[in-house]
């Protein structure tokens, strides 16, 4: 009995106070342009069932200063507080003949990032301890 009853407060804990109002929605800037319909499932979907678990965590927003096909960079931040995310993973998907070619790189003590890239971009992960991936798939414009 008491473990049922444990159980049901967390379930009822996690599904009320750790609901996305808590949390401020994941920004993508490219070039000064707002560009969040390229973010793979921008909605958090937290709770005892949702696929983002019952974990609230911070999410990552981005600034793309430079995006051509020689040269991305730009900035990974908390969406929330703004501060950046130090030693942040990116992963770059690049189309290069006819294959898909991945480049690993980490934003630097200032949140910033740059790449140079020899291809198409197709898609980039960002990923950071405590914080729900970002997935942007450039291929949505």
């Amino acid at each position: 009995m008491k473990r049922i009853l444990i159980l049901m407060f967390l379930t009822v804990f996690c599904n009320s106070v750790f609901s996305q109002s808590s949390t401020e929605m994941p920004e993508l800037r490219i070039e000064d342009k707002t560009a969040n319909n390229l973010i793979v499932d921008r909605k958090p979907d937290y709770g005892f069932v949702g696929r983002d678990g019952c974990v609230v965590m911070d999410e990552i927003s981005m600034d793309i200063n430079e995006l051509n096909l020689k040269l991305i960079r730009g900035k990974i931040f908390n969406s929330k507080t703004k501060e950046p995310l130090i030693g942040a993973q990116i992963y770059l998907f690049i189309i290069q003949n006819d294959s898909i070619q991945q480049i690993d790189i980490k934003a630097d003590s200032d949140g910033l990032y740059k790449s140079e890239l020899k291809g198409k971009l197709n898609k980039m992960n960002v990923e950071y301890i405590g914080y729900r991936n970002l997935k942007i798939d450039f291929q949505k414009e």
